[in-house]
């Protein structure tokens, strides 16, 4: 029987892998609230609701995991997570599961904060509890989400990746007011398209938080300027 984990890319040494594990923890959890435009707070909520019991989460839990600061992760934080995980792909793909959950009544505050949002993914299924901890523990990484509390690669990214941009708009022939077009249609963002053309004529910049939370769709937007595939580790790497 295969590995339940690929340990391919596992790093061998524990104190390593664990310290790679609450970094990438922190960015996975910074993706998460950037690209759902959660609060903190409404964290909270959300596990009020997915496990049906109040108090499992507080904002100060989840401010420690996105700054890389939680020592120790205790079992309802952990429960807490993969319940809105879940439950938030089980209403959008499976409702007989969201169901078979317990979770509380969906409310209109409910729906709305969980209509558009989008999980934490891993080959192809929604991160459970039990995958939060083995993302906590090293074991496994987010596709597409680089980053974290402390990650001086991407803080050194963050700084170079306007001229990165302005490079691929150069080379591919169009101007600022095209590329923003372009980059529009790709994130189905204008404030985030104004934000990359911004970024590239050194009017604006990106916090290593921001990269964090926008690199994946960045990468997909420069795409559809010039054709070419880019993976989000591979252009922090190429710029830190």
């Amino acid at each position: 029987m295969a590995p339940v984990i690929d340990r391919t890319n596992v790093l061998t040494d524990n104190a390593a892998r664990r310290e790679f594990g609450k970094q990438h923890m922190s960015a996975v959890v910074i993706w998460l609230l950037a690209q759902n435009q959660w609060s903190h707070p409404i964290l909270e909520e959300l596990s009020n609701w997915a496990l049906g019991e109040e108090g499992a989460l507080h904002p100060s839990q989840v401010s420690h995991i996105r700054n890389g600061r939680m020592r120790m992760l205790g079992v309802k934080t952990i429960d807490s997570f993969g319940a809105i995980n879940v439950a938030v792909w089980a209403y959008h793909n499976d409702k007989k599961l969201l169901k078979q959950m317990g979770t509380e009544a969906l409310t209109k505050r409910i729906e709305d904060l969980i209509k558009d949002a989008k999980p934490v993914m891993h080959n192809g299924e929604p991160l459970d509890a039990g995958g939060w901890m083995n993302l906590y523990l090293g074991y496994i990484q987010i596709e597409g989400v680089v980053g974290g509390a402390g990650s001086q690669s991407t803080e050194a990214a963050a700084k170079a990746i306007g001229q990165y941009i302005e490079k691929a708009v150069k080379e591919s022939g169009k101007d600022f007011m095209q590329a923003k077009a372009l980059f529009s249609d790709a994130m189905k963002s204008p404030d985030k398209a104004r934000k990359m053309v911004a970024v590239a004529a050194s009017i604006d910049s990106y916090s290593a938080d921001e990269l964090t939370a926008d690199i994946s769709d960045i990468c997909k937007a420069l795409t559809t300027i010039d054709g070419k595939e880019r993976d989000p580790e591979m252009v922090v790497a190429a710029l830190s």
